[in-house]
């Protein structure tokens, strides 16, 4: 047999349409173009042919039977009609079956309850069977009321509301309750009453040089790390945001960010990277794309620094879940993270939250995950000082090592938070951190991304994203020693403030990306705050541009209201909009996050002791040295500072300048000389505070002075605040710096001379009114 094309006509032999192609199948009816022959005759039809039952469209229909109706004989339909029904009696049987079977099942999973519900069903039936006609019974005179005493924990009266804003977590028609306060409710965190392990009868040593350096407390003393995280609630809280630049406007968007986050967890706890891109997801994004653990530990954070706990909040079972969902994840060397390509940032960024979560909350379980995570960190920790995507000791590192600052920024605040809340780290480990960000920090204030490359990547590349990281990192390693390059790291970080505009610059390549992004944003905002302690003339222009940005590009109603679009694009496309959303809220929280005098060197509060757990009896007590007293010591309003610490200096001139008064005049003037760049800022801030006019001169002196070029912002905010007049002239002459950073700062200070009037960068403007107005 053979397969002869139709070649004698271009029309289908079966509905006479035209055939786009000879040889092959009408494109109407499907009707075969070819046959297989036998003698001559046509023995086999090739091809897919429609049913003949099938009605063609009118047009499509042959010239004989088009228009009529063609049926098959009554024979064959009444075939056709018992087929039918033998199928529909296999398939009811079949559908029987599978019902019978699901309800055996569910019988068998609700076995204990059924033999309840049964016999109970069969009491009452029997009991309506025998029961009597109801008799009617006398009217009393009087209805007498029980008097039952109602119990409150049961009664919901109508004039109650109920207000949980995370009960419908993850509910995506969640919709956040209406702002009414000038602040956000300020959640009391709960003083924790953990039950002691019984498998480590020990205290933890003390970490009396980490930041708030408490050891966690017990039921009746303030949480584990208390110093560093007091600022979270209550009065402090509404007393930071004032103090610090913050505003109702901020911590409306900080509501707004946090109920978003609120409804878009998954139920488990965790946050599914895929459900924070808009529209069509990237090709890429399968499956929860490596992300999911790095961006639960992400979006955990802006609760925490709100003020919730697992155990106390308006937000606490959000946290709950979000912290039991890290727990899971951590096997049984430590390890908070999958063994992929993200590895070792996913375990950094859940260290810092298990760490603050123990701090809010003093709950031994989460303790004892975040001490084994901090232990996975000290063994990972490369001979350089750092980390990189992957841990060594876990079989997935590669064979050269590398150090990624980025990466290790996560590290030094998983660290410092650590030593917060009575965790101890090794000294080596901190040490050598500190020593990989002196090797790659660069005198100009930049810093490298790793100290070597990963592909494409070199390990010299940087750009302002990391100029934050380094900042940040530094600050909290070891501020005096890195004070000349941290200086010189703000004011780059000035000189390109936060633009909403430029998040949106395309990518050039992977070795020069746009370093606008979010993430750059959240540790500039972390560092420049922590470098000058959340005030100062350097401080309010980055705060300024940074609430400008974030509040005016909220979304403020949809589905996504409350987010901040991942529009940087860097970043952006890896991560979605939880990335963003929580790295927003994380810059709004910043005036409250972290208490800033708890730094590494100017820690002096005492160390809350831990409640002594029960011990066995064959077990002897810790015996606990008495503290060494600084031998250049002084005691100020009940506090021993030590005076060779560049920390504790600053913290007396404080305490001296709000104890005397302008009798400790001559103690600030003395220290305009310190060495130190940061005693010098503090020195300059309470003289302008105390409005000292007779250290007008002194002040003006260190606007030329080489030395003082770090903190000139705050030498120029100085002698606005002071007040006097008379230096106009030279703050005029300023309104000509290259540096925008000091026109604005001249500007600002010349507004404070002239009682609010403002000329902008008009010289002559300036001039003239001061002439006029000596």
């Amino acid at each position: 047999m053979i397969a002869a094309p139709i070649a004698t006509s271009d029309k289908c032999h079966r509905c006479g349409s035209k055939l786009a192609y000879e040889g092959r199948p009408c494109h109407l009816c499907l009707s075969p173009a070819g046959f297989e022959l036998s003698d001559g005759r046509v023995e086999k039809v090739e091809g897919v042919e429609r049913a003949s039952t099938v009605r063609l469209p009118k047009f499509a229909q042959p010239k004989l039977i088009r228009g009529k109706n063609i049926r098959k004989p009554r024979g064959q339909r009444a075939i056709e009609v018992a087929k039918t029904i033998g199928r529909w009696t296999w398939n009811s049987i079949g559908i029987a079956v599978v019902v019978h079977a699901l309800a055996l099942v569910i019988a068998l999973f609700f076995g204990e309850h059924v033999r309840d519900v049964v016999d109970y069903v069969q009491r009452v039936d029997v009991r309506e069977e025998i029961a009597a006609a109801p008799v009617a019974a006398e009217q009393p005179d009087e209805i007498e009321v029980p008097d039952f005493e109602p119990l409150d924990d049961e009664m919901i009266m109508p004039d109650q509301v109920i207000e949980d804003p995370d009960i419908l977590a993850g509910d995506p028609e969640y919709e956040a309750p209406p702002e009414h306060d000038v602040y956000a409710p300020l959640p009391q965190v709960a003083p924790p009453n953990p039950a002691p392990p019984s498998h480590n009868p020990f205290r933890r040593p003390d970490a009396g040089k980490g930041l708030g350096g408490g050891q966690p407390s017990s039921a009746t003393n303030p949480p584990a790390g208390s110093g560093l995280f007091r600022n979270r609630n209550g009065e402090s809280k509404a007393a930071a945001i004032q103090s610090h630049g913050g505003g109702s406007d901020t911590e409306n968007a900080v509501n707004l960010g946090l109920a978003y986050l609120a409804r878009t967890q998954d139920h488990n706890g965790s946050w599914d990277p895929n459900d924070g891109y808009r529209g069509r997801r990237p090709n890429w994004a399968t499956s929860d794309n490596g992300y999911r653990g790095a961006l639960t530990a992400l979006c955990t954070l802006p609760f925490l620094a709100a003020g919730n706990s697992p155990d106390s909040g308006p937000y606490k079972k959000n946290v709950e879940r979000a912290i039991n969902w890290l727990m899971s994840q951590q096997t049984s060397d430590g390890c908070v993270a999958y063994k992929n390509a993200t590895q070792m940032y996913t375990h950094t960024v859940a260290t810092l939250a298990l760490c603050e979560a123990y701090g809010m909350s003093g709950d031994e379980e989460i303790g004892n995950s975040a001490e084994r995570a901090v232990r996975f960190l000290e063994r990972t920790q490369g001979n350089g000082g750092g980390w990189d995507y992957n841990g060594y000791i876990t079989g997935t590192g590669s064979g050269i090592e590398r150090n990624d600052l980025s990466i290790s920024g996560w590290g030094a605040l998983a660290f410092k938070s650590a030593k917060a809340v009575g965790i101890k780290v090794n000294e080596k480990n901190w040490k050598s951190l500190s020593d990989l960000y002196d090797r790659h920090s660069l005198t100009n204030g930049e810093t490298y991304y790793a100290d070597r490359a990963t592909g494409s990547i070199s390990g010299t590349r940087k750009g302002i994203g990391m100029v934050g990281v380094g900042l940040t990192s530094r600050t909290v390693l070891d501020s005096e020693r890195f004070e000349k390059r941290n200086y010189a790291a703000e004011r780059l970080l000035l000189k390109k403030l936060p633009s909403w505009k430029d998040l949106k610059e395309p990518n050039e390549s992977s070795e020069n990306p746009n370093f606008n992004s979010f993430y750059g944003w959240y540790y500039g905002t972390l560092g420049v705050f922590l470098l000058n302690e959340g005030r100062g003339p350097a401080w309010e222009q980055w705060n300024d541009a940074i609430k400008k940005e974030l509040l005016a590009n909220q979304d403020l109603k949809g589905s996504r209201k409350g987010a901040w679009e991942a529009v940087d694009t860097w970043i952006g496309p890896l991560m979605g909009d939880f990335y963003s959303t929580a790295l927003s809220v994380l810059c709004l929280e910043v005036y409250y996050r972290y208490n800033t005098v708890h730094r590494p060197d100017s820690e002096t509060g005492p160390v809350t002791e831990r409640r002594a757990r029960p011990q066995p009896r064959n077990l002897p007590e810790v015996e606990r040295d008495e503290p060494e007293h600084p031998v250049n010591g002084v005691v100020i309003d009940g506090v021993e500072l030590d005076l060779d610490k560049a920390g504790h200096r600053s913290k007396y001139l404080r305490l001296l300048s709000r104890r005397d008064g302008l009798n400790s005049l001559p103690t600030l003037i003395k220290h305009l000389s310190d060495e130190s760049t940061s005693v010098r800022s503090t020195a300059l801030m309470e003289i302008g505070k105390l409005k000292a006019t007779d250290a007008v001169s002194k002040v003006k002196a260190m606007l030329d002075d080489p030395d003082d070029q770090a903190i000139k912002l705050t030498v120029i905010d100085t002698l606005g605040t002071i007040g006097e007049r008379s230096v106009y002239p030279s703050l005029v002459r300023l309104l000509s710096d290259p540096e925008n950073s000091v026109q604005v700062a001249a500007q600002s200070a010349l507004r404070k001379l002239a009682n609010g009037k403002d000329f902008g960068i008009n010289k002559r403007a300036w001039e003239d009114w001061f002439s006029r107005n000596p």
